[in-house]
């Protein structure tokens, strides 16, 4: 009986466990993690790297030697009788041959096609890691989006709160004939204003947690929550912006526009090697038996082996080749051209980006100076009201003011998060 107990106890904690693990909040590295190993994009990309590892084994068989077989069965009937050619005399004849084929020499086609494979191979395997970083840059927006509308909604739930306090407050000196209704008024229609606000800032915390499980692969019945904070430490991936600019030089794009320029400099060497010698020697076996109708004249039955050594040159193929190989070197300046202009792309982004994270960290001294006056301010203004030594409308301008701050607060440490993550990707990280 114990055995069985221990069973279903076992059984029990793993149906639990997925539970567990998908309840328990991640942090913005696990999700990375789950993305870079769940997300379909991802795998069809790494899928391309397999087939272009196939691709090189697939050049590797213009050095090796192929094998091939056939068989072949003929019946002739001649209704002349006077035929005294063997060769035209009623019979069945059948054959039976093996052809081994080793090229000597192709003109240098599969060493360049070779190459051009793992180049392939090389392309598909930095389009796989600009991919992941595209993936990790979209995983981490979205994660600080959450963040940002999570506390927004806190922000606008507490703004909620207090002026359900003023509301109270501008009731009872209603009552008293202390103040006009229209200050209870104005506080009810920006009590209003904030709860909508709080609905929106829901509405956009839904809309992030949809996104990042798509990112992530999740189920969508599946749900997802994160753990972290916007006011997380930030340390720029580079000491300045010479260093960011430095280190952006080996971004992904700018290797791919390499890669882009060597392929297609290979692809010339192919063309080129058309109008080269190609050698290949021919062993073969054949099996030819024949059989007459007449039983007059015997019967054949041969059986015998063949080297032969094929040597062949086509040194003008009506101008295709050279026009050809004048296509591949316009398409090399062309990719010239296209990698200037992503390095230029690349300089202007990380400048931007640089500046930009300057700015977020300027923004949050400003703002928390903002919200330290607000806050007393609202204070003052909230137990001056209390003793009646203030209007409501102060207290309501205090308030608004004091919403303002907190609100730009959290825009800020958003804006500063978001920064960061777009200097990563401008870098290179």
């Amino acid at each position: 009986m114990n055995k069985y107990i221990v069973a279903t106890i076992i059984a029990i904690t793993i149906s639990i466990l997925p539970t567990l693990t998908c309840a328990a909040p991640l942090t913005l590295n696990q999700c990375i993690q789950h993305g870079l190993i769940h997300n379909p994009e991802i795998k069809a990309y790494q899928f391309s790297v397999d087939e272009a590892q196939q691709g090189i084994n697939e050049a590797w068989g213009a050095f090796l030697p192929t094998l091939s077989a056939s068989y072949n069965y003929n019946q002739l009937s001649n209704g002349n009788s006077g035929e005294r050619d063997t060769d035209y005399l009623d019979q069945d004849s059948n054959s039976f041959s093996c052809r081994l084929t080793q090229p000597i020499f192709t003109g240098l086609s599969g060493v360049a096609g070779l190459k051009r494979a793992r180049q392939s191979r090389e392309y598909r395997t930095t389009e796989l890691r600009y991919m992941q970083q595209q993936l990790v840059r979209e995983i981490s927006i979205t994660f600080y989006d959450l963040l940002y509308a999570q506390q927004l909604s806190n922000q606008w739930l507490v703004s909620v709160e207090r002026l359900k306090q003023q509301s109270i407050i501008a009731s009872a000196w209603v009552e008293q004939q202390l103040a006009p209704k229209l200050r209870l008024l104005e506080i009810n229609v920006e009590l209003s204003n904030a709860r909508q606000q709080y609905i929106q800032a829901t509405t956009k915390k839904e809309v992030a947690r949809a996104r990042l499980s798509e990112w992530l692969a999740l189920d969508p019945s599946q749900s997802i929550n994160i753990d972290g904070t916007l006011t997380e430490q930030v340390v720029a991936p580079c000491a300045d912006i010479n260093d960011c600019i430095t280190q952006s030089q080996q971004r992904a794009e700018l290797k791919l526009a390499q890669l882009n320029i060597d392929m297609a400099r290979q692809d010339a060497k192919m063309i080129r090697a058309r109008n080269l010698p190609q050698a290949q020697i021919e062993a073969s076996w054949v099996d030819y038996q024949r059989d007459y109708d007449k039983s007059s004249y015997p019967n054949d039955d041969r059986d015998y082996y063949s080297v032969t050594l094929n040597l062949s040159f086509t040194p003008f193929q009506g101008g295709r080749n050279i026009s050809a190989w004048r296509k591949q070197n316009i398409a090399v300046d062309r990719f010239h051209q296209m990698q200037l202009r992503q390095k230029n792309a690349i300089t202007t982004e990380v400048q931007t980006r640089y500046q930009q994270l300057i700015e977020s960290r300027a923004r949050i001294v400003n703002a928390n100076q903002t919200l330290i006056a607000a806050t007393e301010a609202y204070q003052f203004a909230s137990k001056s009201a209390e003793l009646g030594v203030v209007s409501i409308d102060d207290l309501l301008n205090a308030e608004l003011r004091l919403t303002r701050a907190e609100i730009s607060l959290v825009d800020s440490y958003h804006a500063l998060q978001q920064s960061r993550v777009y200097l990563d990707s401008a870098v290179g990280i």
